[in-house]
């Protein structure tokens, strides 16, 4: 059902449309520490420095004025930060669609940081207590679901996030059910490696090339049967598609097509603007604080990162491309 607030969000996407400026969508790192160390994870080992809070709610009065829509908090752990609850109350103040990625351990004792928030995205590996907690962490299954079901109370949007190996894999359909019986939708993400937040000393825990694909076309067919997941079937069988999974992204020859960068962006926690998390660019980003907020965000709009097959990022491209089913997912999910 369409509602005033999706038609807000529709004039505030054609105010911005044709406007050198829209990053409709940014994902904004807090912080790379967390309170978990998952086995696949090295965040917590990537230093970095870290904006303080008057520098990001200035920023996010900045992405306000140039159209963004919706902004996702994440880390490392974001609700560490104790600021956190000003920072996200700035941003709903804006206008803005306010989302976490959590792993949920901060909520049972500082219900606060859900305030000022919309959606809520919670890590969790598995149905299975004893396999999420050899994952990430013992105890943390029973607390995770804890915080999903206190949020769930309160009325925000509740999505579940699984990263699959595998040690896991046969856990997708156990997970599928657990947020079906909540009323909630996930989304399955495979392990990937080669990039900067992942552990390669656990390599053995990727999916194998067939493994990929049986899990793709399995996501595939229980969306087109009606089934809990956030994406879109065609999202999935874009992955299904792609040619090498060992490839995590393709450079384009000259400027990219991609949408990235041009209507989301991604935003580390020392003010660097990424054209996303995954990008396989030949890029060096610019710094919102020292090299200006207009002029990060214009760099980002130029790189020759091409295609990728991460399922969240084309359901994206295809959003903001103006996919119907990508719409339609839109429409339902909010």
């Amino acid at each position: 059902m369409i509602r005033a607030h999706h038609l807000g969000m529709a004039a505030r996407f054609l105010a911005h449309r044709f406007r050198a400026l829209h990053p409709f969508d940014v994902q904004a790192s807090l912080l790379n520490a967390c309170n978990l160390r998952c086995v696949y994870c090295r965040c917590p080992d990537v230093k970095i420095d870290l904006m303080t809070t008057q520098q990001w709610c200035q920023i996010i009065q900045r992405l306000a004025a140039v159209g963004t829509m919706r902004i996702k908090f994440q880390g490392g752990e974001p609700t560490l930060r104790r600021d956190f609850c000003e920072i996200s109350a700035v941003a709903h103040g804006a206008g803005m669609v306010t989302a976490v990625v959590t792993n949920g351990l901060e909520i049972p004792k500082r219900p606060a940081v859900l305030d000022h928030l919309d959606e809520a995205v919670f890590s969790l590996d598995a149905a299975s207590p004893a396999l999420h907690d050899r994952l990430r962490g013992q105890g943390t299954h029973a607390r995770v679901v804890e915080a999903i079901d206190l949020t769930i109370a309160r009325g925000l949007r509740v999505y579940l996030a699984m990263v699959v190996t595998r040690e896991n894999l046969t856990e997708l359909e156990p997970m599928l059910a657990f947020c079906e019986a909540r009323g909630i939708r996930m989304h399955a993400q495979p392990v990937l490696f080669d990039r900067q937040y992942y552990d390669g000393t656990v390599r053995h825990l990727g999916l194998t090339d067939d493994e990929m694909r049986s899990m793709h076309r399995r996501l595939a067919d229980w969306k087109r049967q009606g089934r809990a997941l956030i994406f879109a079937a065609p999202t999935y069988e874009d992955a299904l598609r792609w040619p090498d999974y060992t490839v995590m992204t393709t450079r384009s020859d000259g400027e990219s097509p991609c949408m990235a960068g041009k209507f989301y962006i991604h935003i580390e926690p020392n003010g660097d603007v990424l054209p996303c998390k995954l990008h396989g660019a030949r890029f060096t980003p610019k710094n919102l604080l020292t090299d200006g907020f207009e002029a990060a965000l214009r760099h980002a709009q130029h790189h020759d990162c091409g295609d990728c097959f991460a399922t969240f990022l084309t359901e994206r491209k295809d959003l903001f491309g103006l996919k119907p089913a990508a719409l339609l997912e839109l429409i339902r999910r909010a």
